[in-house]
């Protein structure tokens, strides 16, 4: 299996630089933290805009067949 973002970047980070495994590790999981926050939040907008449209085309199909939508 291969590894978690988090452990590769770990160690990624630990031979580019000179911190240690904790201060890395730490670091590592909080951008990968904020990214899947920011990735969630992005989503859940475009979700929102999709519903919206999706109402949108519902009431222009009812209305095109000359019923009512609800």
């Amino acid at each position: 299996m291969d590894e978690h973002p988090v452990i590769r970047f770990t160690n990624e980070l630990m031979v580019l630089t000179d911190l240690d495994q904790t201060t890395a590790g730490t670091f590592v999981r909080r951008v990968y933290q904020e990214g899947t926050h920011e990735g969630e939040q992005r989503l859940i907008v475009d979700l929102h805009q999709r519903d919206r449209r999706i109402t949108e085309l519902e009431q222009e199909l009812a209305r095109l067949r000359g019923g009512d939508y609800g």
